[in-house]
């Protein structure tokens, strides 16, 4: 399907991640958008989600009024599924971290959508294939994962066994059509990239505390002094909701196979041997004086 063939993004799932993806469509991408939810309070206070999503997203330059205001115009919020549903072109998903809700949303959608539809989930923690076979249209299913941004962020778009490449390029340009950055994993990986690395810093900075080496105060100050940034670990986990962090630690799995030390070593063994030590030598990962890091176009992804 071609972008141009794009004319109304179903969001299934109204709390701050879905009401402000939905905004990302239709403020940013210019689509028409529906907004579902199983719960009539939390379509009463979706529009003011998302105007206050939009104000901070104006405030930091990603987004006008005049966007704005076109973006809210071009959005509907309903608790019919079969309305959502009707004549849409892509679905986005973001409803509770539970493997049987996603199953069972998934499977229902994919009844009502028209056949051409794509099917994304905005999972944080889990797998494509935990969930593809609840649906008919496997080719047409994928994690599209956004990371709370309205525009310049990152999208993470993750495969499963049967997602084809016409879909991935889709959601590629799809992402980049609503202003955001789309990364492809190579495979599935439970948390992608930024929260595999969050993941891990999050589930120490927790053992240091469950451990009874320190309070949450001193390890977010020992991570602000050093790095200098606005907050640490436990304040990001505030931010972030304690009921999230909650239900992914509780669905967090060991089952991906873990890469031990000595692939590790084995995978920085031929740097070593070639004398590519960074930049010392002027090659590692990079090269350098000039890495590409540091080049202005290199967060865009670009290819």
């Amino acid at each position: 399907m071609s972008l141009e063939k794009v004319a109304k993004v179903c969001i299934v799932g109204a709390g701050t991640m879905g009401t402000r993806i939905g905004l990302m469509c239709a403020a940013r991408g210019g689509y028409n958008v529906a907004i579902y939810d199983i719960s009539e309070e939390a379509i009463r206070q979706a529009p003011e989600r998302q105007k206050q999503a939009g104000q901070m997203a104006i405030l930091a330059g990603t987004l006008t009024e005049a966007e704005l205001e076109a973006g809210l115009a071009r959005t509907t919020y309903t608790t019919s599924a079969a309305e959502a549903a009707a004549g849409a072109d892509i679905l986005s998903e973001s409803v509770a971290e539970v493997v049987a809700v996603k199953r069972e949303v998934h499977a229902a959608f994919d009844r009502l959508l028209p056949p051409h539809a794509v099917m994304t989930t905005n999972t944080s923690s889990l797998l494509v294939s935990d969930i593809e076979d609840a649906v008919s249209r496997r080719d047409r299913f994928a994690a599209l994962h956004f990371h709370g941004g309205l525009g310049g962020s990152l999208a993470d778009i993750m495969r499963g066994p049967m997602t084809s490449d016409e879909t991935v390029a889709f959601l590629k340009r799809f992402a980049r059509s609503i202003g955001e950055v789309p990364i492809v994993m190579k495979k599935e990986k439970g948390g992608y990239l930024y929260n595999t690395l969050l993941g891990a810093l999050l589930r120490a900075a927790l053992g240091l505390v469950t451990g009874g080496y320190a309070d949450p105060e001193d390890v977010d100050r020992a991570w602000m002094l050093v790095t200098k940034q606005p907050a640490g670990p436990f304040g990001w986990m505030d931010f972030i909701g304690l009921n999230i962090i909650h239900d992914a630690m509780a669905n967090f799995t060991t089952a991906e196979p873990e890469v031990t030390p000595e692939q590790i070593v084995d995978f920085l063994r031929p740097f070593i041997e070639r004398g590519d030590l960074g930049a010392k030598t002027g090659r590692g990962f990079y090269t350098h004086p000039e890495p590409a890091f540091m080049r202005p176009d290199f967060l865009k992804g670009e290819e």
